[in-house]
């Protein structure tokens, strides 16, 4: 154990300022913290200020630092903070706590330095005196959190082991051996407490003798015998502190490019009696770096949802692996999520599909090999011997290549040259196996370097000894991230294991989560001026002092422009949504109320009003945010479940996306969440995809007093180039009567919803607010109805229930809301526009509402032209389909972007203002008065008590000073501010009586200084190997999220199945074919061995879902087989082109014309058609006629052609509102000389031969319900009957659409007879009648080749 070097005395005189005293026990020095400030005192000092009312509190082992804490600041809701001045939220009431190690344990000595495991620690106040009847269970939440958590065994630090050390430095444990063979710079990433260090540092403290630097992760030691050597073998994980968090709480990427659970893991061997040999290898672990969650109450299968699109992740994920690539060197990816596309794995199966598209996209990983291994299909039953089958050929190349690190006598000998990166879902359980086969196959090759591979004996100590230690890595990992151990396949324990992380997860992470987040930003929480700080400036200014942050703050006219932002604004219940498929009304479309709103209002208008300006403004908005209410029904199972994911939701989603971006501009979807009824989407245009950062999601309860999500609110905020928003949509209490409920519930929204790093509500540029408020009208139905009838607004305004109670300051204070020229929106009958018949009788109200506020900053009070933006339009929809109507805002807003070189300039300018963090001047006497001193007279002579009192004096006029001390013949002054301190200059030379005394700084250099600050905070992590990249960033954004279209669809449509149904999770990620020029005949389709497995029902089928028929352009799909084709088909789809890309979809083309081509893949096994509507008409296409779009990103189905005939027992496809599904724009039109065929004598059978009965059917039976007769699947086994049984499932979907493109039906080879099941719905009285044997006509749409015969 370490000896206890440190004492602390705290300062017990209540009538003198608070101070604390620590004492190094060593060298006798020690550090004064008072008033804020930070001294270093000599041994003499120290014994001079120790008796002076000091009292002892507790030894220590070591120092961590101090922490600072910005307390939160609960404003009053009701008066939102515009008139608040900058000292009232800016952090300035920072609260400083000194961390210190009161137990540890010694790990182990390793390369002459002992590295020490923390068991407990103590935090002290700066502020207050400890009282003596102290208890620890007394302290402050957050207090009690901070311990619990740094006192977890999961923390490191490292010092000198004393005399056998030899004089030399420590190693430092967040560097890996081979990263320590070029530089001592710490890594960044891996120092935790590295915000503990800031404040000692800006008072010229020597932080390397005062203070540790700790580690989080796992560090585990061993020694064997290995004949005269004895080995010292550590695994040493290293977790990353900069995307740190709980397992649910913190998932993905972030906007830097730093994923959740990021985890470098060193297998280190080292010998000092062998040539001080030293064997390193290095491998990293890390979620999928996409943004992506786990809503909800997580038991058992967890659902996958994407925070948000992928269109809007492409930025973040080319900055992590590019950082990846360049520190690590050359990377394999290995991808151990699930590939079913049903069950638990579902989502899993969706998010690593995603994530293979983004690697082929991305630039920085296109020479990186992604490793799709599903572990669990794989490795089934514990079999990890399939590991050294299956997977190891596959990376072998890779191994052997890559190396790891060697040296002999501090000289190196090898490097290695690149990494494994690996994931799973939580990057624990199955990763840990991953890379305990790893290490353990790096270890045969490590002990051939060290000539014992052929000593059995030592090949087994090594092996068990470090499957041991990799076992307890993984334990102490996974205790860190999901709160127990990792599973080890022992289902006793697992599930054991299972249960407390529930329970961990769901329950007790959101304290630690806070504690983590106080660690790692101190007093950049809960601070309004770190809010706006984040939005304007680089991450790294963030760790400047204070008072340098503010002046940027205070400056930012001068480096920022404004631009024109358009925001939309929606808000609509929908009553549960059950009614959206009903014909009535088809006429209406969501058009009418998210894009042509306001041209419906001014045709609708006796008098057009409008301004001439507004016509000519015809810019789409720049941001869509759209709200529901009862997008759920209100049952107490959605209410009990706390439902924040539907498949409801989701489809709206899909369906909005669709129609915002049906004209011109096209959309990426940000974000969405959702609270049981309460949803919020939200969308930006997309050449503002790329500058959308820092989105984050809450969720607020207001129902039975905040138990529940009956009623409640969404909030989503982001960042918009450098324009902070927050949106919120809510749904009060309901009632004619409840108007103090719903002023209640304004004020817990207003008040609890707090975004992460202790952002409010209130801390954001903009805040736009929608819902359904429910306040209601105080007039009684009749009248109301007939002012509605007179359209007398205003009257029926002055009664309105927000107004008044706005009037009265009680909700909504500074807010926003445009002209209300419409009739109330609430409550209607069903696909009608009566008010409410019911027995009810309700009081239409205005219920549905948008409004916004601009926040207000001091330096808008001086500008004239500030003004919080202009309503551009604000009405209703007719959307009959709900008892509301919906409502939209269009507001322009003002913007702001930011120039780095001009903020480069005011940084210099300011830091060049303000002056040192230190605050201190020093007074001494001049150079020529010490000249003039005579011979024999000391200076300490000079500065007696007249002269000291007379330069405090003069030194107290320029400013507040809190500190005064006499060091060496000189007087050091500590002012409350550095621009005091640079003030004080003006007074040099400064005259007490005889003595002229000159004023200087004490931190001269105190620029250079302030970039040692910030680059303790910056990256610093150096690179393993000098590989040269040539490679640059896709500027092309459009680009890349064209590419991404029809991600979603490719997984279900390219499931390859193996011929002797063995399962198999491999991958192969196929590369991308350039589309070709001319038209070329599509693909054969080797015939299926066996029936496809069955497939989640799409999100368009959800009951209550809108319809989702909307066409979209499709860009270019990226093959993704995940699992292996058969070799026959492989040789016989090797050589045949690919169909070419849609010809009509202009942006898809131009954006892939340098693309290779997608090479053909087998087609899925025949499935029966639901309905004749689903199957493709048999016609002759023209040579140049482009194929129908058939995916877009959320698996929309095909439409069917306008020439398709329809069958009398079809219902026609209809959208939400009842429309009629719209053609796809690439469909010709009915009668088109591109259809050779007759209508007439066109058939709905796949094959393009016209349905015949099978013989022995009666006349009178009538045929199925799609009206034909589906084929029998080919069996797996020969010994099967020929008739399977259909596949058990929700149907698929409808087969894609194919135009006869192909050479002339002589050159289509026949397809040989089959035997057709029963006809459905027959009673089984016996065997089914014989079928007789036809030959099929040939398909003119596409060479198909002969089938092989059957056994």
């Amino acid at each position: 154990m370490a000896s206890l070097g440190l004492r602390l005395y705290q300062k017990t005189d209540p009538n003198a300022d608070f101070a604390v005293l620590l004492e190094n026990k060593k060298s006798k020095n020690s550090l004064l913290f008072q008033a804020g400030t930070v001294a270093t005192l000599s041994q003499p000092e120290t014994d001079a200020i120790r008796g002076d009312h000091y009292a002892r509190v507790l030894d220590a082992y070591g120092c961590l630092g101090v922490l600072q804490v910005c307390p939160r600041i609960m404003f009053p809701i009701l008066d939102p903070p515009i008139e608040y001045s900058w000292i009232s939220w800016e952090g300035e009431n920072t609260q400083l706590y000194l961390v210190v190690v009161t137990k540890c344990v010694r790990v182990c000595i390793i390369q002459n330095t002992a590295i020490y495991r923390i068991q407990d620690i103590d935090i002290l106040s700066l502020h207050s005196m400890r009282p003596n009847n102290y208890k620890a269970q007394e302290d402050e939440s957050w207090i009690r959190e901070i311990k619990k958590l740094l006192g977890n065994e999961s923390f490191y630090f490292s010092t000198g082991s004393g005399a056998a050390s030899g004089g030399k430095d420590p190693i430092d444990i967040t560097l890996c051996a081979q990263r320590r063979a070029y530089t001592s710079q710490t890594d960044n990433r891996f120092f935790w407490n590295r915000m503990l260090h800031l404040h000692l540092k800006r008072f010229g403290v020597d932080c390397q003798q005062w203070l540790i630097k700790v580690m989080c992760g796992s560090i585990e030691f061993s020694t064997i015998y290995m004949n005269n050597h004895t080995p010292k073998i550590a695994i040493i994980s290293r977790l990353s502190c900069e995307r740190a968090g709980t397992r649910f709480m913190v998932r993905g990427v972030n906007d830097g490019g730093h994923v959740a659970n990021f985890v470098e893991t060193e297998q280190l061997i080292h010998i000092d009696s062998l040539d001080d040999v030293v064997l390193s290898y290095i491998q990293t672990r890390g979620t999928v770096p996409l943004f992506w969650e786990q809503p909800g109450l997580n038991v058992g299968s967890h659902k996958v949802k994407m925070s948000r699109e992928p269109e809007v992740s492409v930025q973040a994920f080319q900055k992590h692996m590019r950082f990846h690539r360049e520190r690590y060197g050359r990377l394999v990816v290995l991808n151990l999520l699930g590939t079913g596309v049903t069950g638990r794995s579902q989502g899993e199966a969706a998010l690593s599909h995603l994530f293979q598209i983004q690697h082929l996209n991305c630039p920085w990983s296109k020479d990186s090999p992604h490793i799709v291994f599903d572990f669990h299909q794989e490795c089934k039953g514990g079999n990890t011997d399939n590991l050294r089958k299956k997977l190891q050929p596959r990376i072998k190349n890779e191994i052997d290549t890559y190396g790891y690190f060697c040296s002999r006598n501090g000289k190196v000998q090898s490097l290695q040259q690149g990494t494994m990166r690996t994931n799973c879902l939580d990057c624990l359980d199955r990763t840990n196996r991953v890379q305990t086969y790893l290490g353990l196959d790096t270890l045969s090759r490590m002990l051939e370097d060290l000539g014992v591979s052929d000593n059995g004996v030592i090949v087994q100590r090594f092996t068990a000894k470090l499957e041991e230690m990799w076992k307890e890595n993984g334990n102490r990992i996974s205790q860190i991230y999901a709160g127990t151990g990792a599973l080890q396949g022992s289902k006793l324990i697992d599930g054991a294991r299972s249960a407390a992380r529930t329970l961990q997860n769901n329950l007790l992470d959101s304290s630690k989560q806070e504690a983590i987040d106080i660690i790692l930003h101190g007093n950049l929480l809960n601070n309004y001026l770190a809010a706006l700080s984040r939005t304007l400036l680089p991450s790294s200014y963030l760790y400047a002092p204070i008072s340098v942050m503010r002046h940027l703050c205070q400056r930012s006219p001068e480096y920022t422009a404004s631009i024109p932002l358009k925001v939309a604004v929606g808000t609509y219940n929908v009553n549960g949504g059950k009614h959206f498929r009903s014909l009535a009304y088809k006429h209406l479309s969501l058009d009418d109320w998210l894009l042509d709103s306001k041209k419906n209002a001014l045709q609708s208008s006796l008098v057009d009003t409008t301004p001439e300006d507004d016509y000519e403004d015809k810019r789409s908005p720049d941001v869509f945010a759209i709200g529901f209410e009862e997008i759920v029904d209100l049952n107490a199972t959605n209410i009990v479940q706390n439902t924040q994911w539907s498949e409801n939701a989701a489809s709206w989603g899909k369906e909005l996306k669709k129609v915002i971006s049906s004209r011109d501009e096209k959309f990426a979807m940000v974000t969405w969440s959702q609270l049981v009824g309460v949803a919020l989407f939200v969308f930006v245009n997309e050449r503002h995809a790329n500058h959308v950062r820092d989105v984050s999601v809450e969720t607020v309860k207001t129902g039975m007093q905040g138990a529940t999500g009956n009623k409640g609110a969404v909030g989503i905020r982001m960042v918009v180039r450098n324009t902070s928003m927050a949106f919120v949509c809510s749904h009060f209490a309901a009632g004619q009567k409840e108007v103090g409920e719903r002023n209640n519930d304004y004020d817990s929204i207003a008040r609890k919803l707090i975004f992460p790093l202790g952002m409010p509500l209130w801390a954001h540029d903009y805040v736009f607010w929608c819902g359904d408020f429910n306040y209601r009208i105080n007039l009684t139905r009749d009248e109301v109805i007939d002012y509605v009838k007179r359209q007398e607004w205003d009257v029926l305004l002055k009664y309105d229930q927000l107004r008044l109670s706005y009037a009265e300051g009680k909700c909504f204070k500074g807010f926003i809301e445009g002209d209300i020229n419409f009739a109330p929106t609430y409550k209607y009958d069903l696909f009608s526009d009566d008010y409410d018949t019911s027995d009810k009788l309700r009081i239409p109200a205005w219920t549905d509402r948008v409004l916004f506020w601009r926040r207000q900053y001091p330096k808008d009070k001086e500008n004239p032209n500030w003004k919080p933006g202009t309503i551009v339009h604000y009405g209703r929809a007719e959307l009959k389909q709900s008892d509301h109507r919906p409502v939209l805002a269009i507001i322009d807003i003002e913007g702001r972007t930011v120039n780095p070189d001009t903020l480069a300039k005011t940084y210099e300018s300011v830091v060049a203002s303000l002056g040192p963090s230190d605050c201190t001047v020093v007074v001494q006497l001049s150079e020529e008065e010490v000249r003039s001193l005579p011979e024999g007279v000391d200076a300490n002579t000079v500065f007696d008590d007249a002269t000291l009192e007379a330069v405090q004096e003069a030194m107290g006029a320029v400013g507040s000073v809190v500190l005064v001390r006499f060091v060496d013949n000189r007087i050091w002054f500590t002012f409350s501010d550095s621009q005091t301190a640079l003030k004080a200059l003006s007074c040099s030379p400064l005259r007490i009586g005889e003595h002229e005394l000159e004023v200087r700084l004490k931190t001269e250099g105190w620029r250079s200084q302030l970039e040692e600050e910030l680059a303790l905070c910056g990256d610093t992590t150096a690179r393993l190997t000098d590989e040269t990249l040539n490679i640059t960033d896709a500027e092309d954004s459009a680009f890349c999220i064209r590419n991404i279209e029809g991600a979603l669809e490719e997984l279900y449509n390219s499931q390859g199945v193996d011929e002797d149904g063995e399962e198999c999770g491999e991958a192969v990620i196929e590369p991308q074919q350039a589309p070709s020029q001319q038209s070329r005949p599509p693909p054969s389709r080797p015939a299926p061995s066996r029936p496809p497995p069955p497939r989640p029902t799409p999100p368009s089928s959800a009951p209550g879902s809108p319809s989702l028929t909307r066409t979209q352009p499709q860009g270019p799909k990226v093959m993704v087989i995940t699992k292996p084709v058969r070799p026959s088909q492989l040789s016989r789809t090797a050589n045949t082109p690919a169909a070419p890309a849609p010809a009509d979809i202009a942006h898809a083309a131009d954006a892939t014309q340098h693309q290779p081509d997608k090479p053909s893949r087998p087609a899925p096994p025949a499935i029966p058609p639901r309905t004749p509507s689903q199957d493709s008409p048999t016609h002759t296409s023209s040579a140049h006629e482009p194929s129908p779009v058939t995916s877009s990103l959320f698996g929309v189905p095909p439409t069917q052609p306008a020439n398709l005939p329809s069958l009398q027992d079809e219902k026609p496809s209809v959208s939400p509102f009842g429309a009629p599904a719209p053609l796809p724009d690439n469909c010709p039109p009915s009668g088109s000389s591109v259809f050779n065929t007759a209508p007439e004598k066109q058939s709905a059978s796949v094959t393009g031969a016209p349905p015949s009965l099978p013989s022995g059917l009666p006349p009178d039976q009538p045929p199925t319900s799609s009206g034909l007769i589906t084929e029998s699947p080919v069996c797996d086994s020969p010994s099967e009957p020929p008739s399977c049984p259909p596949p058990s499932g929700p149907p698929p979907g409808p087969p894609p659409v194919l135009q006869s493109n192909g050479p002339t039906t002589d050159s289509v080879p026949s397809v040989p007879s089959r035997s057709l099941p029963p006809v459905p719905g027959r009673p089984n009285t016996g065997p089914p009648p014989p079928v007789p044997t036809r030959n099929l006509p040939p398909v003119p749409a596409r060479n198909l080749p002969p089938v092989p015969p059957r056994k």
